[in-house]
């Protein structure tokens, strides 16, 4: 039996977290990381209490709330036995069963008491990850809060030992209590990250008319294969063995892997428990193995999962392979719409520049126009919600997914450098307009090109390049093809364009590709407006870009005019004439990376990569005032006279950035990935 007391608190950033410390022996001093656990010894009964000074996180007052008993809890409401039911001890006593409760965490907002329609909020119920508290919702809870919604937390005790099929039943009890606390069902949005995310699709799965929505962010499932060390030392049970020194060491080394430092402000999460104090050894195996049992996960499951499902899958996460899974979880799921955070590790939801709030409205997810739920939540959403999944496109994303993992280690060396996102439109107005976008040409094409679309891609367009029809009569063509190329001609843009479809143009073409010495980044342009009127024609948004550090790979030993000049220019002057093919193409002949040496195959040095995309022009602004060549060339140049000053915006940047240098790159990379942290 156990006693617990929790005062009023107004900490600004309030979190229903639970904290579990396994030694009996600790007191107010000895316990390192959990000053409220306060063993009496003087008594026959263990008395738990929090002071003024507990630990932040817990003294939130968001631990009230519904939770399933463990056997053995009686007493009347209020009485010493029941306290135990009402508020959740810190520190369990060993032995005892484990708890699951539905935690309120925003009752430490003092706006929040005196909300008239608190209960008349729909819900958003936070499923959390490997430590099932609720730290991870904490940098949310505002924005959430201003959207209109009524959020809860699932806390699952460290002791609980329950199977999949066990653990949803005890919080759809819990779910189904609170949803129906006023009399009418209110709807649901289940927010579940990793090891959360599992469990939200089984919830979802159970109780399809208890669920309306489903948001996904980094979900830990088909864990065998999205994390295949990870899901082996749970099978061999090495993590359970770990005594607790060993076991705090693994977790200081995976910690860096979860978080990413740069996008996380230290000072507003000093507070927050070490995984070691509140997920024990024991603990995180049997986790780990019930993410290894794929039990109600199998592909006949996800398909009958049919309500809307938001995806959020970290480019960045070094855990799990969020982007594959998030692709696969896609396919699956009948309504389901993937959405790539490009910058984000796996802790999404710690993110200072992550607003969950903003995100879900985004994409269609905003707070439903009545809170109530209806009886049929697809047509519910449908009435209150602008959310579409991506249309079909010919280039599915599976194979974009795998032009991804193709890239990683090229997108590792060059560390792509992108500014002017802030210029980049909301990749759901494709559904409405399609993008061209208009940039410059490094030599070769192949350094940076690819690179390009994926990064693009990682943001939500999906675009489909103008590529010369010189390179079908090439292996290479076949393989432009695949990942979305098509033989440049005015038909084609006409017909993507018509189709909706997002366009990559380079107007320099060929003749950019193979420049000539001293002509780094110089635009060759032909003096035509033809692309300008298409995508006037079409109401296209056009999106002027620069691309630097391709022409920088390259050393030219002999350009087109030194291959005239020598022995053999006759000979390639008639060949190329005979194949209708301007000389201004011939092909340079480079030299081998920091050597003389001629390399018939361009091979290059490593080069950071940079890119820039100015603002947009919307040429539905201008279709009505486009009535003569003059106008027609003016718009040409403006576009062109933005790619111009985004070259020279990225040379200022690449004259500056430390990171030019392959040594120091790959060593910031390291450091990325292997932060040093004092104290998260």
């Amino acid at each position: 039996q156990l006693t617990s007391f929790l005062p009023p608190s107004s900490h600004p950033l309030p979190l229903a977290c639970v904290p579990t410390c396994t030694h009996q022996s600790h007191t107010l001093q000895s316990c390192p990381s959990l000053p409220l656990c306060i063993p009496n010894l003087n008594s026959n009964r263990q008395i738990f209490r929090f002071n003024e000074n507990s630990f932040p996180l817990c003294k939130a007052g968001g631990s009230s709330g519904l939770e399933e008993r463990p056997p053995g809890v009686h007493g009347t409401p209020g009485s010493e036995e029941n306290a135990a039911a009402e508020v959740l001890p810190s520190c369990p006593l060993p032995g005892t069963s484990g708890y699951v409760k539905l935690l309120e965490p925003c009752k430490s907002f003092p706006d929040w008491l005196h909300c008239s329609d608190r209960m008349s909020r729909p819900l958003l119920i936070y499923v959390p990850g490997m430590d099932c508290t609720a730290q991870g919702i904490r940098n949310q809870l505002p924005y959430l809060l201003a959207a209109g919604y009524d959020v809860r937390c699932i806390y699952i005790d460290s002791s609980d030992r329950s199977s999949w099929e066990k653990l949803t039943e005890k919080i759809i009890r819990l779910v189904k209590l609170v949803q129906t606390a006023t009399g009418a069902a209110r709807h649901v949005t289940l927010v579940g990250e990793s090891f959360g995310g599992a469990l939200a699709l089984r919830l979802a799965r159970k109780a399809p008319d208890v669920v309306s929505r489903l948001v996904l962010v980094n979900p830990a499932t088909n864990f065998q294969k999205s994390s295949p060390l990870a899901s082996f030392c749970a099978r061999t049970g090495i993590i359970a063995t770990l005594s607790r020194p060993l076991y705090k060491v693994a977790q200081d080394i995976l910690l860096p892997l979860m978080v990413n430092r740069n996008r996380v402000i230290k000072a507003s999460n000093e507070d927050m428990l070490s995984p070691v104090d509140y997920v024990p050894a024991a603990c995180a195996a049997w986790r780990f193995s019930l993410l290894n049992d794929n039990y109600g996960l199998s592909d006949d499951d996800l398909r009958s999962i049919a309500m809307p499902t938001l995806l959020l899958s970290a480019a960045q996460d070094y855990v799990l392979s969020s982007v594959a899974e998030g692709g696969r979880l896609q396919k699956l799921l009948p309504n389901a719409k993937r959405v790539i955070l490009p910058y984000s590790g796996h802790t999404v939801l710690l993110e200072d520049s992550i607003n969950l709030a903003s995100i879900m409205e985004e994409n269609g997810f905003q707070q439903p126009k009545s809170a109530l739920c209806c009886s049929n939540p697809l047509i519910s959403f449908a009435q209150d919600s602008n959310f579409l999944k991506r249309k079909n496109t010919a280039v599915t994303d599976e194979v974009l997914d795998e032009l991804g993992r193709l890239l990683e280690p090229w997108r590792v060396l060059t560390s792509p450098f992108v500014s002017g996102e802030e210029n980049l439109p909301s990749p759901e107005i494709q559904l409405r307009q399609p993008l061209l976008f208009v940039g410059n040409h490094t030599m070769f094409g192949a350094y940076d090109t690819p690179l390009l679309l994926h990064e693009l891609f990682i943001r939500g367009f999906r675009c489909r390049g103008l590529a010369h029809p010189g390179h079908w009569a090439t292996v290479v063509g076949p393989i432009f093809e695949k990942y979305g190329h098509v033989k440049a001609s005015k038909f084609a843009a006409y017909r993507l364009l018509k189709d909706g479809e997002n366009i990559l143009l380079f107007p320099g073409g060929a003749r950019e590709v193979y420049k000539h010495k001293g002509e780094k980044y110089k635009l060759f342009w032909k003096p035509r407006t033809d692309f300008v009127r298409m995508a006037s024609r079409f109401s296209a948004i056009i999106i002027p870009f620069a691309a630097l550090g391709g022409d920088d790979a390259y050393q030219i030993l002999w350009d087109a005019n030194d291959l005239l000049r020598s022995p053999g220019g006759p000979l390639l002057q008639e060949i190329f004439k005979r194949l209708g093919i301007s000389t201004d193409y011939i092909p340079p002949i480079t030299s081998f990376p920091g050597t003389n040496i001629p390399s018939f195959l361009a091979v290059p040095s490593i080069e950071r990569i940079y890119f820039h995309f100015a603002e947009p022009i919307d040429t539905s602004k201008f279709k009505s005032t486009l009535r003569d060549c003059d106008q027609w060339q003016a718009l040409y140049l403006l576009v062109k006279e933005r790619v111009q000053s985004s070259i020279l915006h990225l040379k200022h940047i690449q004259e500056n950035d430390l990171g030019r240098n392959l040594v120091q790159r790959l060593l910031q990379k390291a450091l990325e990935v292997y932060p040093e942290f004092n104290r998260f």
